[in-house]
């Protein structure tokens, strides 16, 4: 019990002797240095300049080709030709897939005989009548002629017997009939030697231009059919998949082989329609692969689609893809589009603006070593760095390390200023070289 009692009053005498040295240090009597001010805060600055700032918008896109299509047949028939496999390169006109069906084949090639047919008709009426020809009609006509005066000759005789009795009156009558056939045929002979020697009316080549036509008609119907049973390449590209091989059945319509232009390949992703308005074909972009590690590739904005999804509310654009980016489509891409630019503008780390309780930023800004509160708005925020639109000055130093517990007028230490008095008005190497570093991120 006693010795509880000792160790009772010994705490309570070292509380009083604590307290004795504590008031003898507020004093000044006990405890030295006091009295001295307090050391100004150290602070990292950077010396505002007009420099670009691009707001970049951050989306995600897909490869796709743009020139890919799949191959279907128009007709029924076995496969006799087809000996791509996917990854197969082909040439714009080479033949992808034979389609055999021999009839085709007789169609056209009866078509093409009945066009020579027509053909040849129409160049021996063209040619008109052969010497011979007219010759031959020149001999019926004189022959023809010779009957007509001799059936006449006869009729006058056999008119002269009748009217004396020595002959009945039936004699007569075949005479006659004898004289005028003797005459149709000599006026038929004429006329069908005038035909030869004028040669063939506009209306018998009209008439066979006309047949022509019709059989030239039929053999291009033939051979297009026949066609169809080939099918070639629209354009150079790559085969991505085949649906048939030889000796399956090709039906109407169904798929046989699908292709696609490397050379086409575009970035494709959507804009929020709050963006929508805003970019323009040719507008900057940064694209990254998932399958590309480490690489960034620049390019432009190729096209915007002329409306929102009515899903989605957003718009498809395109994004040209460089020549060096080895990709291939569906690979997943990050899309980096600039939204806004502004070519001149002071700008300073968003970690330099404080907030106020009415929703306003500010910032310090170090003169003589004295930092004072600077009210001011934004203009644009990109990647870390902020563009301001009013506030401050070029060359004025603004803290972006070291403002959190700051006063307006609270004296402040530079980092890396040098000597006392300088003011801090050269800035610190590190804050330049970051703030580079971020607008470059």
């Amino acid at each position: 019990m006693t010795a509880t009692i000792g160790k009772v009053l010994f705490v309570v005498g070292m509380g009083v002797a604590m307290l004795f040295l504590g008031a003898c240090g507020r004093d000044g009597v006990a405890t030295p240095g006091a009295g001295k001010a307090p050391k100004a805060p150290v602070v990292n600055v950077i010396t505002l300049r007009e420099e670009p700032l691009v707001q970049w918008l951050a989306l995600t896109g897909t490869v796709v080709a743009t020139n890919a299509v799949q191959i279907s047949a128009t007709i029924e028939g076995p496969i006799a030709y087809c000996p791509w496999r996917e990854g197969d390169a082909v040439k714009e006109g080479e033949k992808l897939l034979e389609i055999d069906r021999p009839i085709y084949r007789r169609e056209v090639a009866a078509a093409q005989a009945a066009l020579a047919v027509a053909r040849a008709k129409l160049a021996d009426l063209k040619a008109g009548a052969r010497e011979e020809e007219i010759a031959q009609a020149n001999a019926m006509v004189t022959q023809l002629e010779e009957n007509s005066v001799f059936a006449k000759s006869d009729l006058g005789r056999i008119e002269q017997m009748v009217a004396s009795g020595s002959l009945p009156g039936e004699a007569r009558d075949k005479a006659r009939v004898a004289y005028v056939k003797s005459t149709t045929d000599l006026s038929a002979a004429k006329e069908r030697l005038l035909m030869l020697q004028r040669g063939p009316t506009a209306t018998a080549l009209a008439v066979q231009d006309a047949l022509v036509e019709e059989a030239a008609a039929r053999l291009a119907r033939a051979e297009a059919t026949a066609a169809e049973c080939v099918i070639t390449a629209p354009f150079s590209g790559v085969v991505t998949q085949v649906h048939i091989r030889p000796g399956d059945l090709a039906t109407a319509k169904a798929p046989l082989l699908d292709m696609m232009a490397p050379s086409s390949q575009v970035v494709r992703f959507s804009i929020p329609e709050s963006y929508a308005q805003l970019l323009q074909p040719g507008a900057a972009c940064r694209l990254r692969f998932d399958a590309l590690p480490g690489e960034r590739f620049d390019s432009r904005l190729t096209m915007l689609y002329p409306e929102l999804d009515r899903v989605t509310r957003s718009r498809l654009a395109e994004a040209a893809i460089p020549a060096k980016a080895a990709v291939v489509p569906g690979m997943f891409v990050r899309v980096d589009i600039a939204a806004r630019e502004m070519p001149v503008a002071l700008t300073v780390p968003d970690r330099a603006l404080l907030s106020q309780p009415n929703g306003g930023m500010l910032v310090y800004v170090v003169s003589d070593g004295v930092a004072k509160r600077r009210p001011v708005t934004i203009a644009l925020e990109g990647d870390g760095i902020v563009a301001l639109a009013s506030g401050v000055r070029v060359g004025e130093q603004v803290v972006v390390r070291g403002h959190e517990m700051l006063k307006d007028g609270a004296k402040v230490q530079v980092a890396g200023a040098g000597a006392a008095g300088n003011g801090g008005k050269q800035p610190g190497a590190a804050g330049e070289c970051r703030v580079k570093q971020e607008q470059a991120q």
